[in-house]
C-alpha cells in the first residue's frame, strides 16, 4: 500500500512536520501496527485531519488525555485495525508538578520551561494547566513522567516536586458542554463576535485581546477590529472556544451569525 505523499504535501504550511507523520503512517501499515505520533500541537492536527481525511487504508486515533486537550497524539493504523482501537495501549500519563505558589504566582509557560530544564522535550508534553496556587498539572508521555517521577526543583525560587499521575487520579480542566449561539452584529469583527459568544462586556474582550488571551485559528490576535469568517476557531484564555458556524447578511444591513461554543 502507497500513500499519495505528493497530495499530502501540497501547499501545506507544515510540510516537514507531514513528512515525518508519513513515515509513521507508512509504518503502521507496513508492519499491521499502531503508531503514535509525539504530542503535536492544534494547528498541525487540524491540517493532519484536512489532509489525511479522505484516505481509505490508514485510520486515524486522536489523544490528548482529555476530551478537549489542545495538544495530542495520533495514532496510526490501518483502517481495518480501527475495530480494535478500544484496545490499543494508549502511552500517555500526567504528571503534578507541586509547589507553594499563594505568594509568588507562575504561568504554564513558566511549568513548560521548567521541564525544559530537566531535559524534557517539547514534544514529550500535552496540555499543562494550574492548579490553583498548589502547582500544575500537565499530561505527558509515559515514558516522560516515569523519568521525572519524584523529581525535585525550583521554579522561580519556589521548591517543586515531581509526582507521575495516572490519568485518573487527575483533576481535568472543565469540559463545557457544546452550545450553539445565534447572534447579530453590525459587523463581523472578532471582538463583538467574542463579546457575544462569551457573554462578555466588548471592552472587557478588547482588554483580553491586547494582554495577548485570545487566539484565532490558533494563531495568537492582537488586533479587535479583525474580521473573522465561517470556520474560524476563536479560543479565549479561560472561557473556551467559539466556532464560527454561518455568517449571513440580514435585510437591515447587519450580520446574522451562528455560533459554536465548545
Amino acid at each position: 500500500m502507497h500513500l499519495p505523499k505528493e497530495k499530502i504535501l501540497f501547499k501545506s504550511p507544515f510540510r516537514s512536520d507531514l513528512e515525518i507523520l508519513l513515515t509513521y503512517a507508512e509504518k503502521a501499515l507496513n508492519e499491521r501496527a499502531a503508531i503514535w505520533s509525539p504530542f503535536l500541537s492544534a494547528p498541525l492536527i487540524e491540517e493532519v485531519k484536512n489532509k489525511f481525511n479522505n484516505l481509505n487504508d490508514i485510520s486515524l486515533l486522536f489523544e490528548g488525555g482529555f476530551p478537549s486537550a489542545e495538544r495530542r497524539k495520533i495514532c496510526f493504523l490501518r483502517s481495518e485495525e480501527k475495530i480494535n482501537s478500544p484496545f490499543i495501549d494508549i502511552p500517555i500519563k500526567g504528571i503534578y508538578i507541586k509547589g507553594n505558589f499563594l505568594f509568588d504566582r507562575a504561568k504554564t509557560s513558566d511549568f513548560r520551561n521548567v521541564l525544559h530544564e530537566l531535559h524534557v522535550q517539547a514534544d514529550e508534553i500535552g496540555d499543562i494547566w494550574l492548579i490553583r496556587d498548589r502547582g500544575a498539572q500537565a499530561i505527558c508521555s509515559r515514558k516522560c513522567a516515569d523519568l521525572i517521577d519524584q523529581k525535585n526543583g525550583t521554579l522561580r525560587e519556589v521548591e517543586i516536586s515531581i509526582e507521575a499521575l495516572d490519568l485518573s487520579e487527575m483533576e481535568i480542566p472543565f469540559n463545557r458542554p457544546e452550545k450553539v449561539i445565534h447572534t447579530v452584529e453590525a459587523s463581523t469583527r472578532i471582538d463583538a463576535i467574542a463579546s457575544a459568544g462569551f457573554g462578555l462586556s466588548r471592552s472587557k474582550v478588547t482588554t483580553q485581546i491586547k494582554k495577548g488571551c485570545l487566539r484565532l485559528n490558533w494563531a495568537f490576535n492582537y488586533q479587535p477590529s479583525k474580521s473573522v469568517n465561517i470556520g474560524d476557531l476563536i479560543h479565549l484564555e479561560k472561557k473556551g472556544s467559539l466556532k464560527i458556524l454561518n455568517i449571513d447578511k440580514t435585510k437591515k444591513e447587519r450580520w446574522r451569525i451562528k455560533l459554536l461554543r465548545q
